[in-house]
């Protein structure tokens, strides 16, 4: 059960209820999405048999708060709290609209009109003196969550630990986006079970929140916020727009792209021709496949390869970061099955053990859309849910990734 979720949302629901005008029928929701939820293959192996009364207690408790119709956002964080009761990062809820039109930007009129709206006024803020708040953050240590951050060129941002435990504001201290200024909270980040962080954050454009659970801090950055102290970047692939990509680099070491496994009919294509390609190329030595930032998609894309590498009798060098996740995941943890297999890097996603392949569907309210999960991976995938996959040799963040891999490599031969 994620409870640091359930922290999370407590503390939201007591700081950032400001004025809403729109309102729905939240119990009728909550029941509808229960329904959906106790066909979950998450709910079956965590929930149902063992943990039932737990999980009814907590619908009896924000079914009591639902007596009449609630706020849409206030009703996002309560239906948010009944769906983060399984252990299942493929699940969460979408509020389906923001609560600005995107347009607005696009007029000095529409900004000054929000400008003047109570959703703007009321919007949760610090406390703390934005020229106090960059003085304190400026000076805290490097490994620390908090200080100052950069998110591209829209916002200098500082997390700041508030006064609840292991809960941090992230706080705009320099805004360039016409609805945003400083002093105002862009999200709330609370530091959960696995040691990584779960967000409840605004959108830019239209002001939607939405959760991203279980992000890393690593390499000073968490999710898109990189602290101004750090410039390295070399966990990503710069200028990554090859999806099924191949090249042979220095000694005759193979190197592999796979952006993506999606299943795509496109993309199946793809792959397809590129497996093909791959046949002919392959031979044995050394592979460095590079999975970063893969984001998963279908067994039948991926695993087609399991096989080819074992034929070809490659060992394989698979480069993960925190953005390699769902199938992604799971074909990594098949790589390291075959010999000599070595993963580099950083730990992956952690969302692995479930998957959906149905359509989502939306709340009786039609406020909001339930994304629950219909694939059951729970074996042997649920150990690495939430944690992701700890790679055997973590690369440093000071030189290119692949460069440090083929010094791996050179160092076995």
């Amino acid at each position: 059960m994620k409870t640091t979720c359930t922290l999370l949302i407590a503390t939201l629901f007591t700081t950032f209820l400001f004025a809403q005008t729109e309102t729905c029928d939240c119990k009728k929701d909550l029941d509808f999405l229960v329904k959906k939820m106790k066909k979950m293959p998450s709910y079956k192996e965590q929930v149902k048999n063992q943990k039932e009364d737990a999980f009814n207690a907590l619908y009896t408790e924000l079914a009591s708060n639902m007596e009449k119709n609630l706020p849409i956002e206030t009703c996002y964080m309560l239906l948010s709290q009944q769906m983060s009761f399984v252990k299942d990062y493929h699940a969460y809820v979408k509020l389906n609209e923001g609560f600005v039109k995107k347009d607005i930007v696009e007029t000095k009129e529409g900004i000054e009109n929000f400008k003047n709206s109570t959703r703007f006024k009321e919007h949760p803020r610090a406390q703390e003196p934005i020229a106090q708040l960059k003085e304190v953050l400026s000076q805290k240590p490097a490994p620390s969550i908090e200080g100052i951050y950069q998110q591209g060129d829209e916002y200098v941002l500082g997390i700041h630990k508030n006064k609840n435990a292991n809960t941090y504001d992230g706080i705009v201290l320099e805004s360039n986006h016409p609805l945003w200024e400083a002093g105002q909270i862009k999200f709330t980040a609370t530091k959960n079970a696995q040691g990584n962080y779960d967000l409840y954050y605004y959108d830019s454009d239209t002001y939607r929140p939405y959760y991203a659970n279980n992000m890393q801090f690593e390499n000073m950055r968490i999710w898109s916020f990189k602290k101004e102290a750090s410039k390295s970047n070399f966990e990503f692939i710069k200028n990554d727009t090859i999806n099924w990509g191949y090249e042979t680099l220095q000694g005759g070491t193979h190197y592999i792209r796979m952006k993506t496994f999606s299943g795509s009919t496109s993309n199946r294509k793809a792959q397809r021709e590129f497996f093909s390609e791959m046949e002919n190329k392959l031979t044995a030595g050394n592979l460095i496949l590079d999975l970063r930032s893969n984001g998963g998609g279908s067994y039948e894309v991926s695993d087609p390869f399991l096989k080819l590498f074992q034929q070809k009798g490659i060992k394989v060098f698979v480069i993960t970061n925190q953005f390699t996740g769902s199938n992604a995941e799971q074909f990594t943890v098949k790589l390291r099955e075959l010999e000599g297999t070595v993963q580099v890097g950083q730990t992956t996603r952690g969302v692995v053990a479930y998957g959906r392949d149905k359509e989502a569907p939306s709340s009786p309210s039609g406020y909001f859309t339930f994304y629950t999960t219909d694939m059951n991976f729970h074996d042997p995938f649920f150990a690495y849910e939430g944690i992701g996959v700890v790679p055997s040799i973590k690369l440093e963040y000071k030189s290119d990734w692949i460069d440090q891999t083929l010094e791996l490599i050179n160092q076995t031969k």
